[in-house]
């Protein structure tokens, strides 16, 4: 069993360390900004919005501060008296790129899904899309990012990532930003690339041509769904290294922090179920080391197991520990090391925790809206209240 657990060990330390190594390029930023292309198709911004939450006004403003030339920012809610209405608008004020559209409830997918879909159709003259989410920060070269290399003609799609800033040092909040860039770690691993729905691009001609509007119009999520659709074309979604929002975060709780990762791996199992049972033996590797070496140390501690296997739980953990801290050079606001640590040791645990509640659920819940979702992600059923 010993045996077994030192195995474990260094099979997660392998993998902790083959994914610093592939992906911190692009998540410094890899070549730089994208040059504007010569020509500059029309493009639409398509952004799903509710609510009034901290930070909605910088991001909302940030993605009408853009350098790309010809694009129109097409905000959608669900309802005409939802508060995003008046807060875009008041942010906008008087710019003509900007188009208010409201989507109605959905009744076949996600409300996000529903949303898009809306924008899309008011988009008539757009050759382009972008897809964004409210809630983060985009710099002024963003749309052109995404773009460019769809307009040169490198991939039918693109997709960028976002990096969190931590304001703080709690739990919570780190776990978000350690969360977030193993993630934004695997984006340039075309084996496995996904499409991220808070900052992706696509010609209106391969949206048509792939089906997308039918896939988006039963399904729960946009990009979950798109990357094992777009795999049956041969396609992968083309990642954009400086094409990489900012989201600020603070005062984040656990309870939050483990909501949205269990709603995140409840996507890959509805939509990924392949992907979702491969994910136990991950998860287990990732998870599972640092309770070993917990226990090998109190055994150590008490006489139980040998002073050799101590020693090696020791170095395990100077090893585990020391990823740690290669990591948080990833971090685009310095924070302390204790409260780093703190929240990268936490994220283990936490994705364990999460990864079990999925086990127990077949439906997702958010702001106020429960689905049913069945094989593939399709929506099966929606309740309100």
């Amino acid at each position: 069993m010993t045996a077994f657990a030192f195995t474990v060990m260094a099979v997660q330390l392998v993998v902790l360390t083959a994914l610093y190594l592939l992906g911190r390029r692009h998540v410094r930023g890899g070549d730089g900004p994208e040059p504007m292309p010569e020509t500059c198709p029309r493009l639409a911004v398509i952004v799903p919005v509710t609510g009034d939450h901290p930070g909605m006004r910088e991001a909302v403003a940030s993605l009408l501060d853009q350098d790309y030339p010809d694009f129109t920012a097409i905000f959608v809610t669900a309802t005409a008296d939802d508060p995003a209405v008046s807060l875009v608008k008041g942010v906008a004020g008087n710019d003509p790129r900007l188009l208010m559209v409201v989507a109605g409830p959905a009744t076949r997918c996600g409300q996000k899904n529903h949303n898009i879909l809306a924008g899309i159709r008011a988009a008539a003259t757009a050759e382009l899309f972008v897809f964004c989410d409210s809630s983060h920060v985009a710099d002024r070269h963003f749309l052109t990012n995404l773009a460019a290399p769809i307009i040169r003609g490198d991939a039918p799609m693109t997709s960028g990532f976002h990096k969190i800033v931590p304001g703080d040092g709690k739990t919570g909040t780190i776990g978000m930003a350690t969360t977030c860039m193993a993630l934004h770690l695997l984006q340039p691993i075309r084996a496995i690339t996904q499409p991220w729905g808070g900052a992706m691009a696509i010609s209106r001609q391969a949206f048509d041509r792939f089906g997308l509007r039918e896939l988006w119009g039963k399904n729960i999520v946009d990009d979950f769904s798109m990357g094992p659709h777009l795999h049956r074309f041969g396609v992968a979604a083309w990642p954009v290294a400086a094409a990489c929002l900012e989201t600020p975060m603070a005062g984040v709780p656990l309870s939050r922090w483990d909501d949205w990762l269990t709603r995140q791996l409840l996507y890959l199992k509805f939509c990924i179920p392949p992907g979702w049972l491969v994910s136990i033996l991950a998860v287990f590797v990732l998870s599972a080391p640092p309770v070993f070496a917990a226990l090998l140390l109190i055994g150590w501690c008490f006489g139980w197991t040998s002073p050799m296997v101590g020693w090696g739980a020791l170095v395990y953990a100077a090893d585990f520990l020391g990823l740690g801290l290669a990591y948080r050079t990833l971090c685009p606001r310095p924070v302390g090391i204790l409260a780093w640590l703190r929240g990268y040791v936490a994220t283990f645990l936490m994705l364990a925790r999460c990864f079990g509640r999925t086990f127990v659920t077949g439906s997702m819940s958010w702001r106020g809206i429960s689905y049913k979702v069945g094989w593939g992600g399709v929506v099966k059923e929606i309740r309100r209240g």
